[in-house]
């Protein structure tokens, strides 16, 4: 895996696995893979893992059963879900605005974003159908 060195890697693979949570790969009360498992996948050591797993615990999107492992939150609703994707979106409007984008040209470059998107998808079926 290529990390990025801006931030810490035990964040940046909580922010994967959110990502996988929020996606519906996993659902509330599912299983997660052990903090070994897991450090093999990622590359890294048991001890960032377990990092990883904590950061996920403090934002209460996984539970930890000692002994036993981590699982989805049994309480989590689709809701939260929803809340962690429109905090994520504020954070990163606020950065453009803090850059000086305009509300029109933070609007123009997530339509440009998407289009992109779109045709990359497009071309991607393309290339898989032939």
């Amino acid at each position: 895996m290529n990390f990025d060195a801006a931030a810490p890697i035990y964040i940046q693979i909580g922010g994967l696995i959110r990502e996988e949570i929020i996606s519906g790969k996993y659902q509330p009360g599912d299983r997660l893979k052990s903090v070994r498992e897991y450090a093999l996948f990622y590359e890294v050591s048991p001890l960032t893992m377990h990092r990883a797993i904590q950061y996920l615990e403090s934002q209460g999107l996984i539970v930890t059963k000692k002994g036993i492992g981590s699982f989805v939150n049994p309480a989590l609703q689709p809701t939260d879900a929803r809340q962690l994707l429109k905090s994520q979106a504020r954070r990163f409007t606020a950065r453009l605005r803090q850059l000086g984008l305009s509300k029109e040209e933070i609007l123009r470059l997530i339509q440009e974003c998407m289009e992109e998107l779109d045709q990359e998808e497009k071309e991607e079926g393309r290339n898989n159908g032939s």
